[in-house]
């Protein structure tokens, strides 16, 4: 038997084609999104498999790659970084429909932001996306789903595949903003949401921040390693660096010829 533990990820095991990980108050609500996209015919999502007798939540487990930072050079080219923005596009166009079954009273583990226009994954990272040669092709990892807007979604998904941190260059490099408009391109965001593109990233990263105090201060261990790992030094360094370059990109975003 096959069994190995995620790296990062407490409690979770993966035993041969399962993923086994510990039910939590929304894992009900995932099972239930999961079921709805695969009787669809969606297949790049985790096929849910019910509970262990332990009352674990099992869920197919994706074959693929995932990779965490810095990014290898795999996934900084401009067929991986569209892939990714396709697969989005995709994901919340064959999801959006789902919106109507929901009560409101989902206890989600986020917090929904923006018209629910589709259901956000809300952690599309590559970390959370089954890669095969570079091209994305599954995802993962659905605990932070939540109703809400396409550019909420898009613009943290940005963020991590271009990625848009400080250490990419200061000012942003071209390329940067070029990995950021292939991203964007391919899927396809409505070019009158290019200005609100990095206001709504600087917002997500804001909430994360509270998230990870919040989360932290109740005790909860995970966030309190981010703390001590400085999760939250980063990304207040990558919202004033996000602020010092916005003008750039938008100009990059509105004018460069991809």
């Amino acid at each position: 038997m096959i069994e190995k533990k995620p790296k990062g990820r407490d409690g979770v095991v993966i035993q041969e084609e399962q993923v086994i990980r510990p039910k939590k108050v929304w894992s009900e609500d995932v099972q239930k999104f999961l079921s709805y996209l695969r009787d669809k015919g969606v297949t790049y999502v985790p096929e849910p498999l019910g509970y262990d007798g332990e009352g674990n939540e099992v869920v197919s487990y994706l074959v693929g790659e995932v990779y965490d930072y810095p990014l290898p050079p795999q996934l900084l080219t401009d067929s991986a970084i569209c892939s990714a923005g396709r697969l989005l596009r995709d994901f919340h166009d064959q999801n959006r429909a789902y919106l109507t079954s929901l009560s409101g009273a989902e206890p989600w583990m986020l917090q929904s932001f923006g018209e629910r226009e589709v259901m956000c994954h809300n952690d599309f990272a590559p970390y959370n996306v089954t890669t095969e040669n570079g091209i994305a092709i599954g995802i993962i990892d659905f605990d932070t789903i939540t109703p809400g807007s396409r550019i909420w979604d898009v613009s943290y998904a940005a963020y991590r595949w271009v990625p848009l941190e400080m250490n990419q260059g200061e000012p942003i490099t071209d390329e940067t903003c070029h990995r950021l408009k292939k991203f964007i391109e391919a899927y396809r965001l409505d070019e009158s949401e290019y200005p609100n593109l990095i206001p709504t990233m600087i917002e997500r990263l804001s909430y994360m921040m509270d998230f990870i105090t919040k989360a932290a201060s109740r005790g909860e261990a995970n966030f309190q390693k981010n703390i001590q790992e400085g999760h939250l030094k980063k990304y207040e360094q990558d919202i004033q660096w996000l602020l010092d370059n916005e003008k750039k990109i938008l100009r990059k975003l509105q004018n460069e010829k991809t």
